[in-house]
């Protein structure tokens, strides 16, 4: 079982989001799997250059697998960073990572960099590289003024480019909040598009210990 984990934008939490549905996968006895297609902002150490999402998964739990493909330097777009690191990006080996990785796993999650159509290569966008590993995708936002528009944007353009939803799993949901785009943002969701929400996180910040026990209802929908 393999999903593709992807936002509506950059610091929304996606790696909160997958780090805490692979623990999840983990405690309810699924060997489970994250896979970085392409990482940049990688993290320089003596010993080498580390994926910092990747890393976020491990300081969770080690048990849950990890691999990256292409690890990157630089806060930019992978296609960016590949051009201006000089580094190829082969579809083929993404491919070949997936395939591979996926069999150690009775459940692996895709994170994806930035939104759907943030630049994978410099012929391809996020979109087209879920399409070529043709796995359903799970869409995390955030219930603030303008999210909206970007995840009904983000629904729209999979729907009209074949690719599969899951569901939408709202995060950083405040437990009280004065506005008004926020406390309306399900029901104005529910309103506009069918795709089922799966869940919705409280904002934890980056609380590991809370993150261990919040996913349990949402894993239940994706298993």
């Amino acid at each position: 079982m393999e999903y593709f984990i992807t936002g509506i934008d950059t610091d929304i939490g996606k790696t909160f989001v997958t780090k805490g549905l692979a623990f999840e996968c983990y405690k309810q006895g699924k060997k489970a799997g994250v896979f970085k297609p392409l990482q940049s902002g990688a993290i320089k150490t003596a010993n080498g250059n580390l994926a910092p999402d990747l890393e976020a998964v491990k300081a969770l739990s080690k048990e849950i697998n990890t691999k990256c493909s292409y690890l990157l330097e630089g806060e930019v777009s992978p296609a960016l960073a590949a051009r201006l690191s000089g580094i190829k990006i082969d579809i083929n080996k993404i491919k070949a990572d997936f395939t591979e990785f996926s069999k150690e796993n009775d459940i692996t999650l895709v994170e994806g960099a930035g939104g759907i159509l943030a630049p994978a290569t410099d012929n391809m966008l996020c979109a087209d590289l879920i399409k070529e590993l043709n796995i359903p995708i799970i869409i995390v936002t955030v219930p603030f003024l303008g999210r909206l528009n970007h995840t009904l944007l983000t629904v729209h353009y999979a729907k009209t480019n074949n690719i599969s939803i899951k569901g939408i799993i709202i995060n950083k949901l405040p437990e009280k909040s004065t506005d008004l785009a926020t406390q309306n943002f399900i029901k104005e969701l529910e309103m506009y598009t069918d795709v089922p929400i799966l869940g919705t996180i409280k904002d934890l910040g980056d609380d590991t210990e809370s993150i261990k026990n919040i996913f349990g209802n949402i894993v239940q929908k994706i298993l």
